[in-house]
């Protein structure tokens, strides 16, 4: 609820700090005396656009500020929590706007600078403004469904299940419709994919391969002289003529110093001299076998060139060696398999998009009979508000009409409006007049209260046009709605005033060179005189006076009992 407003050199006031209680307020004064202007900061508050006429002393800032108390409200909470506007543990609110003269304005939250589009989103919790001509914030026509859903017990899950239903068949069709949309890159990019794995397969390589087949293309080349050089070097250690080659020398030498052998000097070279003849064996064998090895190749130069090539071809489209290219075969197949499992997914998608379809319809037409009952009741019972509101040849009816299918369903509502027998009835807003439109917001209001959540209304002149019993039954139903509803009313109407709980007599007055709006908060006394001044005007006299007090009695009695 609205704890208090604070404006300061805004349009005709120069300071002013007002605190309201719950229940029914009101405000009055003489045309003129500025009682809009407090409609005007709680507009700003509201989200309005600031104009620079707003500011009273150009050399100063115009503020308007409002506290409020949001216990109860836990989505505003959460919001609030959740942008670092508010501690877990805190309940108070605090909306303000700031204009200088240029026009610029600033909004703020908790001293916390912020968008006026989120101003807008947080007062929308905190206020509801019914102006003369316009803010009629309950007629607006994307809440219609929520009343009614709000008016039915049996809404609720059903709804629950419409929302979950819709979000994810809206899940799934966007899904499809992104893998519709990739069908013909899909088909090109698997047909690209099959024909690099196919040639990567077909080329076979090995890890490895590359080198060997570098060291088979270099022996290839030098093959003459590697013939050549081990057929020399195995004749050089073993093979040449006797007493010739290195063997048969160092046998010699064995052969010369092997009687000495117990001569301390020539024993270890006697095992030395035998090693090398083992190593000599040795060296021969391998010679020997490497020389036939070399004329045994199983391939040509020409063929290891060509797989010397193919491999080079591979690098240079794939990866900077095997490993890469191999790594990249892995990689191929696997984006291959996700892409041929697509097709699998869209028609398992389609499927499901066929289940959900069906499910959600089921839902929605639950809920659209749910609401349609629900429109009924809510007919009578606005019905039977406008009749004691003196309305009785007014039609009201709440149509639940077809709608695209949405989150919300497979409707929309429209409240249609005749106030006159023979007349078509049409939407509110086209034809409902401004008194007959203040009652039909009275009469919802009420009807709603305890779903309608927003905890403070605000209506300035509702009683514009009505009179009579009509106006009497008004004050009634601001009364009865004040049980629910936090209640600021600006009125001309004595009786409406009456029934207040507080009463604030808005005044002008010329303060040395400048005129200055008052705002006196009045005791039972002084509201008497100012129901006075409402009754006659300036012509109070003392029949005046003691019908004012009578008035101010019956007022108390208007709240109907607990």
């Amino acid at each position: 609820m609205l704890l208090e407003i604070y404006i300061s050199n805004f349009i005709l006031i120069d300071k002013l700090r007002i605190s309201f209680p719950r229940g029914l307020t009101v405000l009055s004064g003489e045309t003129g005396a500025g009682k809009s202007i407090l409609v005007d900061a709680l507009g700003l508050i509201w989200g309005e656009r600031a104009q620079k006429e707003l500011v009273r002393d150009s050399s100063r800032a115009a503020i308007a500020e409002a506290s409020f108390d949001i216990t109860g409200l836990h989505q505003l909470q959460a919001l609030l929590v959740e942008r670092g506007l508010l501690e877990p543990d805190e309940t108070i609110v605090v909306l303000s706007r700031e204009i200088v003269a240029s026009g610029k304005n600033l909004a703020r939250i908790n001293g916390r600078t912020i968008t006026a589009s989120l101003l807008r989103q947080v007062s929308a919790w905190l206020l509801d403004m019914h102006l003369q001509h316009d803010h009629l914030s309950i007629l607006k026509p994307h809440m219609y469904l929520s009343y009614l859903d709000r008016c039915s017990p049996e809404a609720s899950p059903l709804l629950a299940r419409v929302e979950s239903v819709y979000q994810c068949l809206s899940r799934c069709r966007q899904e499809l419709q992104e893998l519709h949309a990739a069908e013909q890159t899909k088909l090109q990019r698997i047909d690209f994919l099959s024909y690099q794995i196919k040639e990567i397969e077909t080329a076979g390589l090995q890890p490895g391969e590359e080198e060997e087949l570098q060291h088979t293309r270099q022996r290839i080349r030098n093959l003459d002289k590697l013939i050549n050089a081990s057929e020399r070097s195995v004749e050089l250690l073993y093979r040449q003529e006797q007493g010739h080659n290195a063997y048969d020398l160092i046998s010699a030498a064995l052969d010369t110093i092997a009687p000495l052998e117990n001569d301390p000097f020539f024993k270890p070279l006697i095992g030395s001299l035998q090693e090398l003849c083992f190593t000599l064996e040795e060296m021969a064998a391998a010679l020997s076998s490497y020389r036939l090895s070399l004329e045994e190749e199983p391939c040509s130069l020409d063929e290891v060139e060509a797989r010397l090539h193919l491999i080079q071809r591979l690098k240079s489209r794939y990866g900077p060696d095997i490993p890469s290219i191999l790594e990249y075969l892995s990689q191929a197949r696997q984006e291959l398999e996700t892409l041929q499992d697509q097709t699998h997914r869209q028609e398992a998608l389609e499927q499901e998009i066929n289940g959900l379809q069906e499910e959600y319809l089921q839902a929605a037409e639950q809920l659209s009979q749910v609401r349609k009952t629900a429109a009924l009741k809510l007919e009578a019972a606005v019905q039977e508000q406008l009749l004691e509101l003196n309305m009785p040849y007014l039609r009201f009816k709440v149509e639940v009409l077809p709608e695209k299918a949405s989150i919300r369903g497979i409707n929309r509502v429209e409240l249609l409006f005749s106030p006159n027998p023979g007349e078509e009835m049409k939407p509110i807003l086209r034809v409902a007049s401004g008194g007959e439109m203040s009652r039909l917001v009275l009469a919802l209001k009420i009807v709603l209260a305890g779903i309608y959540e927003v905890p403070t209304l605000v209506f300035d002149e509702i009683d514009a046009g009505v009179g009579g019993q009509s106006l009497t039954a008004m004050a009634r139903k601001m009364a009865e709605l004040s049980r629910h509803y936090q209640v600021l009313i600006i009125t001309h109407a004595p009786v409406i005033a009456s029934a207040a709980n507080q009463h604030f007599l808005i005044s002008k007055e010329i303060e040395g060179q400048r005129t200055i709006t008052r705002v006196t908060r009045l005791d039972q006394e002084q509201r008497v005189q100012e129901l006075a001044r409402m009754l006659s005007g300036n012509n109070i006299s003392p029949v005046t006076i003691e019908h004012a007090r009578h008035m101010l009695s019956e007022g108390k009695r208007l709240l109907p009992p607990e």
